[in-house]
């Protein structure tokens, strides 16, 4: 069911109605990337494991979340690390790609 309403606005003294709006439910959704599959996995990339190995090399921490996402078409790990040292905790999100590993 669609509801529209006209609203009348007031400008420099002369009125004006504003063209019709659409109600929110007749919004439609928002649309979620994909969850890369199996197959996408299987050709030939590097797992997220690896990626969690690689990223733990270069950034040292305590890794406290990775998941497997889609970035602009590309299968990618992302690897959350938190490092501690001197008394500032920081958290470091490294990206891999999953296809090359390569440090985005």
């Amino acid at each position: 069911m669609l509801a529209c309403a006209a609203v009348p606005l007031f400008a420099f003294g002369t009125l004006t109605f504003a063209r019709s709006v659409p109600t929110p439910e007749s919004v439609p959704p928002a649309v979620e990337a994909p969850a890369p599959t199996a197959a996408v996995m299987q050709r030939g990339g590097i797992s997220l494991d690896q990626a969690i190995r690689i990223a733990s090399e270069r950034y040292p921490g305590r890794v406290v979340r990775a998941e497997t996402t889609m970035r602009g078409g590309r299968v990618v790990h992302e690897v959350r690390i938190l490092m501690e040292g001197d008394g500032n905790a920081r958290m470091r999100i490294v990206r891999i790609d999953a296809e090359t590993g390569r440090f985005l």
